[in-house]
């Protein structure tokens, strides 16, 4: 495992986009920060198992039931009868319901580079380049610890209300505070969970509403801000992945006024190659969590090997 720089020392060459770590793990890698979960890191985190628990994170497939982009499919199911047994086969868009967003998803905008400097020629469709494929997420598979900060339920205790489908910006100060009043304490490695509450809120509304959600023409919705603190904070933590409940993890749109310049989707994917859980099913997780007064946890989670594929339904599991 290579050093880690600092912050202040991105890009690690000068020709490479703002923020970027390309080749810290080689000029062919494609884990990104994945790299940090090696055998030593998933050994330790065997110690996050003690009552046994086991909770699923996973939204089922068709929630939620339109997509929030309406260029996106929703799931469908189909169940075929035989005469003497049943199959099915489900079309979904891998964007939809819980999933990772892998290296393909996402470069940088003006760039046009996405992670170790790859372009769009170069990995455009399955068959022309493997390179950054979700199946190398898969083939590896993510476990280690993880850890989850309850935003919503903190930011309820102090007086801030909000609708997770509104661009509430959450700072770093509130991350920090949230994180303090849970008497949590990051390691290298850890599996950053946050519940913003769009799950408590998006299964509050009926279909109408839920519909209404999917056809919007301007998305919005609750997540971090993409502020130079921010993405200071993350790579300083030396988290091996994020993921939320929300639907982009950082608040959408993103403020093209920032002083990062960037959406944290391009410095996260593109810049350092670290994975970005979206749409996860937090709510039994945080209830337990408070149940037991502890907040981190062994997580494991197997996205689908499929070749060059963008995304995947995440297939998480938090364990206690």
């Amino acid at each position: 495992m290579p050093d880690r720089p600092s912050f202040a020392q991105l890009p690690l060459r000068s020709l490479d986009p703002p923020y970027s770590a390309w080749g810290l793990y080689g000029n062919d890698d494609e884990l990104g920060t994945l790299n940090i979960l090696n055998s030593d890191c998933v050994v330790r985190a065997r110690t996050e198992i003690q009552q046994g628990i086991s909770i699923s994170l996973n939204l089922p497939l068709d929630i939620p039931s339109v997509p929030m982009n309406a260029e996106r499919k929703p799931c469908h199911h189909k169940f075929n009868i035989k005469p003497r047994s049943n199959d099915d086969e489900l079309d979904i868009n891998t964007q939809s319901s819980t999933h990772w967003d892998g290296l393909r998803h996402v470069g940088y905008q003006t760039e046009r580079l996405f992670y170790n400097g790859m372009t769009q020629g170069e990995i455009r469709g399955a068959r022309s380049s493997d390179r950054l494929g979700i199946h190398n997420l898969s083939r590896r598979a993510i476990a280690g610890r993880g850890v989850l900060l309850d935003y919503r339920s903190w930011a309820a205790s102090n007086g801030k209300e909000y609708d997770a489908f509104t661009n509430h910006r959450v700072t770093v100060s509130e991350l920090l505070q949230c994180a303090k009043s849970q008497n949590v304490q990051f390691q290298v490695g850890d599996i950053l969970l946050i519940r913003f509450g769009w799950t408590e809120d998006y299964l509050k509304r009926n279909e109408a509403e839920r519909k209404e959600l999917g056809g919007r023409e301007t998305r919005t919705f609750v997540g971090v801000e993409n502020t130079l603190e921010m993405a200071k904070w993350h790579w300083e933590n030396g988290f091996a992945a994020v993921a939320s409940d929300t639907n982009a993890y950082e608040a959408w749109f993103p403020d093209t006024k920032s002083d990062l310049g960037y959406s944290l989707h391009e410095i996260f994917l593109a810049g350092w190659g670290m994975p970005i859980g979206e749409l996860w099913d937090l709510e039994n997780l945080a209830a337990e969590c408070k149940r037991l007064g502890r907040w981190s946890f062994f997580l494991t989670s197997q996205p689908l090997n499929i070749s060059g594929g963008v995304a995947s339904p995440s297939n998480a599991m938090a364990i206690l």
